[in-house]
């Protein structure tokens, strides 16, 4: 669970920072750059931006699709969707530079979260270490 949950944290802070670049230099509609972004070979596998496509498909608007994705994605925690949600809610709001803050703001927060996974990931792995060499050690004294 927690591996996952790094793995699509980081494939979401990938995403967001492909988004800037594009913004950056082509200053695409919202709707196309979310479009070709999740055509790009690079996010197949990610299931976040699949399903603002999906629900953006459907009919939603780019704010809503981002946020249905947000609140549907699997392995995010309640801290991940909201910062997702909070994207949402100015995303095709502002000029360039106000996406540009907007994306760079949730990148970082993130960035943070994805931080703060990883330290968990780390954590509970040394633990059940030390779990299962305890284990270890108790068999070798029952079998003893």
């Amino acid at each position: 669970m927690l591996e996952r949950r790094c793995r699509a944290l980081r494939e979401i802070a990938v995403l967001l920072d492909e988004m800037q670049i594009k913004i950056r230099y082509r200053s695409p509609r919202m709707t196309e750059l979310i479009e070709e972004t999740a055509a790009e070979s690079a996010f197949a596998d990610n299931a976040f931006i699949r399903r603002v496509c999906m629900a953006m498909r459907e009919g939603s608007p780019i704010n809503e699709a981002w946020s249905f994705a947000a609140k549907t994605s699997p392995f995010l925690t309640e801290t991940d969707r909201d910062i997702l949600t909070d994207i949402a809610s100015g995303l095709g709001g502002s000029d360039t530079e106000g996406q540009l803050s907007l994306l760079s703001l949730g990148g970082t927060m993130i960035d943070r979260a994805l931080e703060q996974a990883e330290n968990d990931r780390s954590g509970r792995s040394r633990m059940l270490m030390s779990v299962w060499t305890l284990c270890g050690i108790g068999a070798g004294i029952i079998i003893l």
